[in-house]
């Protein structure tokens, strides 16, 4: 499956990928480097923190990934989720559908919304008519 690193649940899409998502909730979460699992981790208790390496704080956006309908997990510094705070708050004004990407500036791939405008859909609505009057 090529498309896996989008539908996973830390979802890192490539430059000009788009994953369209819907906002639940933000955390504020202490992460650190395990040099034992060679990955980052989520910090519990003060123990923890003296066994790891760049322990720093992230702001964790909850979201819905509508590529695969499960929640995913996107870390965000605060000038991220200041970019995604105004993307947010013109999406509760006009509506619309959130889409993530990541943007590549200087050597560091930052995190990136834009709001996808839906066309207004025109629907007709059908008048009401007794069952009779159609007989």
């Amino acid at each position: 499956m090529d498309e896996y690193h989008l539908i996973k649940q830390f979802s890192k899409p490539r430059e000009g990928e788009f994953v369209p998502v819907t906002f639940i909730e933000f955390k504020r979460k202490l992460v650190g480097w395990s040099p034992e699992l060679k990955r980052s981790v989520y910090i519990g208790s003060e123990e923890e923190k003296s066994k790891l390496k760049r322990v720093r704080e992230v702001n964790l956006m909850i979201a819905i990934n509508h590529l695969s309908g499960k929640l995913s997990s996107i870390e965000l510094n605060d000038e991220e989720k200041a970019q995604f705070e105004e993307v947010y708050s013109s999406f509760l004004k006009k509506g619309g559908q959130l889409m993530y990407t990541r943007k590549k500036i200087c050597a560091k791939n930052i995190a990136f919304f834009e709001l996808n405008e839906l066309e207004e859909k025109v629907r007709d609505i059908p008048e009401k008519n007794l069952l009779s009057d159609m007989l």
